[in-house]
């Protein structure tokens, strides 16, 4: 038995969500734990702070394609399943990333990097809303770019694994990895299987959904309505 492992495991998924996780000051989480792997071991998922001095901590959620699901006693068991997707990480970010030219992970100073440095401008393809870039040294990998969506007005980069597969990859991924300005700045990563590209953009569309609805943070206008004193 694994050393994490509960002598028994229960007969549901453990209902509820997790404690308050604060991201930002705007945004602070409260995760169901049906998305979350480790629940079934320990109920309540560890959290560790990004620095020993600060409040603000890291999310980590999964769920399942088609529907968006969670985790059951079944599909928690398949740590190889093509239809889950990770949010590897989702925490704080700084503000200043956004600024032209900056280092970080505001993808469009990633991709005027990446064309300076890796990418050959000259060789890509568009497919599923992104223009996905070749290389300047051939290798397995795509590196691909485009808008998340008109609403927010934020793009997206992109990595994602191409046949012929690298010697021991049997679980070919793609992953987003970006900065957004939203909740005061925050950086996020997910991955799932690399068949999975054609939806990107609904799978990030829909990790934004449940960063929203899960957020406990109140509404500005929500908060000024309710006035100094009073109750939501």
């Amino acid at each position: 038995m694994a050393p994490d492992q509960p002598a028994q495991l229960p007969q549901v998924w453990p209902p509820g969500r997790s404690a308050p996780l604060k991201i930002t000051d705007t945004l602070i989480l409260a995760i169901p734990l049906e998305y979350e792997r480790s629940a079934i071991y320990h109920g309540e998922p560890g959290r560790a702070l990004i620095f020993v001095q600060s409040d603000r901590a890291e999310a980590q959620f999964d769920f399942f394609l088609p529907h968006f699901s969670g985790y059951t006693l079944q599909n928690y068991k398949d740590e190889f399943d093509e239809h889950k997707v990770e949010v590897v990480y989702l925490h704080a970010g700084d503000p200043h990333e956004a600024e032209p030219d900056a280092a970080g992970e505001y993808p469009p100073n990633m991709l005027k990097r990446a064309l300076q440095d890796s990418l050959n401008p000259d060789d890509h393809k568009d497919m599923y809303g992104l223009r996905c870039y070749q290389g300047r040294v051939a290798s397995d990998r795509i590196t691909c770019y485009g808008r998340r969506a008109e609403t927010v007005r934020e793009d997206i980069m992109l990595y994602a694994s191409v046949p012929p597969y690298a010697a021991g990859v049997t679980f070919p991924l793609m992953q987003a990895r970006y900065f957004s300005k939203r909740y005061g700045g925050v950086r996020i990563a997910w991955r799932t299987h690399v068949s999975n590209l054609s939806r990107w953009r609904e799978i990030d569309t829909q990790i934004w959904k449940f960063i929203d609805a899960w957020n406990v943070v109140p509404a500005p206008a929500a908060a000024s309505a309710a006035g100094p004193g009073q109750q939501r």
